[in-house]
């Protein structure tokens, strides 16, 4: 079977990871085309039967596109799989990239309004075969999901909606524990490599500075579509000097540096940026004193609202300290959208985590 690559690329979502890249496989064959087979061995019936679940197949494609991105900025891919449900023998199964970001409410809301969509227009006992897979892209890994115990027995959208985010909140924060974490950091060093010439009068929009007096700053060089870009210098404040650290700190994702931390002046450190105007952020670790960082996840909190979806409303960490053993992560609300209030602690409160393995994975604790 002929293939060729797919990508559809949305306008307006945030700057991909640096280190990822999609390369799926669609079947190039129209309707037509595949109908056009050789009949000589099959009934009347057998050939009408895999044009109708062209038909259905098709049409759902038709849905999927028109949905992602038309009406959701969210890339779409396709690839090809067996099935031994039709008669066509193959599927196409949807891609969608959920980006490895913390925001999983309205990914698995967009998926939810997708699915009504589609069961109008194609109901399950029509086509369950259409049901059975959702590959979820979720840097650096993909994986599957299967939305059809939702659906097979009468779609019910909250328990699709749960089923999903519990999923992808466990896949987000499935740690790689081969991760080889030292019995102690080396300190923060200032190395005078000559790097730094022409960054000597930006100012930082966050910044740490050590006990010895080295000041790390995140410096924004470049921004696009309402965000920055940054690269991470230090500078020596007993005679100005500065040194590039890292041109790309935020591998590639662009907003706002919110802060930049080390513990305990070692090379492990923390950065958070904000984006989505202030509404979500992500959290960067390093350690290596700044010269590599990694997105890092932390689990939800899973808040349940009145109509009974769940989601997380701590969306900005604030800052990570250690604490005998352990580290531990304050992350509080958006200052615009956060209006999640505790009866109990009569506050707006936050979320408190602790890591085990020095800020690989958090375990969340519960609010403050």
């Amino acid at each position: 079977m002929k293939t060729r690559i797919v990508g559809i690329v949305l306008l307006g979502m945030l700057t991909l990871s640096a280190c990822s890249s999609q390369n799926e496989v669609i079947s190039e064959q129209n309707i037509e085309d595949q109908a056009a087979v050789d009949t000589s061995e099959e009934t009347d019936e057998e050939t009408q039967q895999k044009m109708h679940e062209n038909q259905l197949l098709y049409k759902f494609i038709g849905l999927a596109e028109d949905t992602f991105p038309e009406k959701i900025q969210r890339a779409l891919y396709w690839q090809d799989r067996e099935c031994s449900e039709t008669l066509m023998g193959t599927v196409m199964v949807p891609i969608l990239d959920e980006n490895g970001m913390q925001d999983m409410n309205w990914f698995c809301d967009d998926i939810c309004e997708w699915m009504e969509i589609c069961l109008s227009e194609i109901p399950y006992d029509e086509a369950p075969w259409l049901y059975k897979e959702i590959i979820i892209s979720m840097y650096p890994s993909k994986e599957s999901f299967d939305p059809s115990p939702y659906i097979s027995g009468g779609y019910d959208r909250e328990a699709l909606y749960e089923g999903l985010y519990s999923f992808l909140d466990e896949k987000l924060n499935a740690t790689d524990y081969q991760v080889m974490i030292p019995a102690d950091y080396e300190k923060l060093a200032f190395e005078d490599d000559g790097s730094g010439e022409g960054y000597e009068d930006y100012e930082a929009e966050c910044s740490y500075t050590t006990a010895d007096g080295i000041t790390y700053g995140m410096i924004p060089v470049d921004r696009a579509a309402g965000s920055s870009y940054y690269v991470l210098t230090a500078k020596r404040d007993s005679d100005g000097k500065v040194v590039l650290v890292n041109d790309d700190p935020y591998c590639g994702s662009g907003g706002a540096a919110s802060w930049i931390e080390f513990i305990d002046d070692t090379n492990l450190g923390f950065s958070c940026l904000t984006y989505n105007g202030g509404d979500d952020a992500l959290l960067y670790r390093t350690a290596d004193g700044g010269r590599s960082f990694t997105q890092i996840n932390y689990p939800s909190a899973k808040v349940k609202l009145a109509d009974g979806s769940i989601y997380n409303p701590f969306t900005i960490p604030e800052k990570v300290w250690k604490d005998g053993e352990d580290l531990y992560m304050l992350v509080g609300q958006s200052q615009y959208s956060g209006d999640y209030y505790n009866e109990e602690l009569e506050k707006h409160p936050s979320g408190l985590y602790v890591s085990h393995d020095d800020g690989i994975s958090f375990e969340y604790i519960g609010e403050q």
